[in-house]
């Protein structure tokens, strides 16, 4: 599915080892450095750096996630989300 088209995002989340997630969601917070940020669909582009913490999310079926992020970077563009981090499948 295109997420463009659904009103959903894209969200990856990789870290140097592997792709942790890659899902459609309605929405996400991810654990900015002064705080959570949330995004949704439409949302301006962003870029910022991330702190440990949860990310967390709604995937499109409606079923809520999270995933422990130590640190990294977001990018918002075009209702697609990366999340480069440092978290390995060993933390």
């Amino acid at each position: 599915m295109n997420p463009e088209r659904t009103g959903y995002l894209l969200l990856k989340v990789i870290s140097p080892e592997a792709m942790l997630l890659e899902a459609e969601v309605s929405e996400v917070q991810v654990p900015g450095l002064d705080g959570y940020l949330g995004i949704w669909p439409g949302h301006r582009p962003l870029n910022a750096c991330l702190t440990d913490g949860d990310i967390i999310y709604r995937l499109a079926s409606g079923q809520p996630g999270n995933l422990k992020i130590k640190g990294g970077l977001v990018t918002v563009e075009s209702d697609k989300i990366l999340v480069l981090t440092g978290m390995s499948h060993d933390d």
